[in-house]
């Protein structure tokens, strides 16, 4: 029996799993193996540099905007779908490696799936998804000319014709409910001229860091110098690229 984590927690409405040291070294073989053999697409931004902020920025020069949130993403992907993807790139002992990357799903969905917390969770819910019809969805969307970034669960697509992108918007949505991903119904933006993303708000031109989230940084009570500087050059850092002061 493959015992793979040391224990489990709920925080946030969310299931977090704590994995134990033979998860870990296996999650990080993994991790090794596939950079040196795996191109994630453009349109991944939680593998390049500038992670969410980079994702927001990509869509500045438009002025149209949706949002796609998946709703418990990674308890969403069955095991049987890591073994498939991890047998695609010809990854050694994809069948045991799969067991030790899930676990007895705490969400109705699969029985067992990949959890938040391992190590490999982020490589292994991207390859599934490379491998799905979203990616052929998001394919056509690029096709079209549709900018689109995805920020692991969180889609945002973006252009300037208000039809092109509705088509896109539907197409993707469509895929990903047909595919196992189903978005979650109080995140779904369809195309509008601004969307809040990642705690930030975003338009043609002008990203900024709500108000809301700026709030709620002032009001925690273990505040530091340190980390007020820090919140600043991370809000400088969202609107960097503004063309819109």
């Amino acid at each position: 029996m493959i015992v793979n984590y040391d224990f489990k927690y709920r925080a946030r409405g969310k299931w977090f799993f704590k994995p134990n040291e033979k998860c870990v070294r296996r999650g990080n073989r993994m991790l090794e193996y596939f950079k040196r053999r795996v191109v994630f697409p453009d349109y991944m931004y939680h593998f390049k540099k500038g992670g969410h902020v980079a994702a927001l920025h990509a869509h500045l020069n438009n002025s149209l905007f949706f949002k796609i949130d998946i709703q418990n993403f990674y308890y969403s992907i069955a095991r049987m779908r890591v073994t498939r993807a991890l047998r695609e790139w010809r990854y050694p002992g994809a069948g045991t490696f799969s067991k030790w990357s899930c676990v007895l799903n705490p969400l109705p969905g699969p029985k067992h799936a990949l959890p938040i917390g391992f190590v490999q969770s982020p490589l292994l819910a991207s390859l599934v998804l490379m491998k799905s019809d979203v990616a052929d969805a998001i394919k056509r969307a690029q096709a079209n000319g549709v900018c689109i970034s995805v920020y692991l669960d969180d889609f945002i697509g973006s252009h300037d014709d208000e039809a092109v992108l509705t088509a896109a918007y539907e197409d993707i949505r469509k895929t990903c409910v047909a595919a196992g991903f189903i978005p979650n119904p109080a995140k779904l933006v369809a195309p509008q001229t601004a969307i809040t993303a990642f705690n930030c708000d975003l338009e043609n031109g002008k990203t900024v860091v709500t108000a809301e989230r700026v709030a709620k940084y002032l009001a925690r009570p273990d505040r530091t110098a340190l980390s007020d500087v820090g919140f600043d050059q991370y809000r400088h850092l969202v609107k960097a690229q503004n063309t819109v002061l």
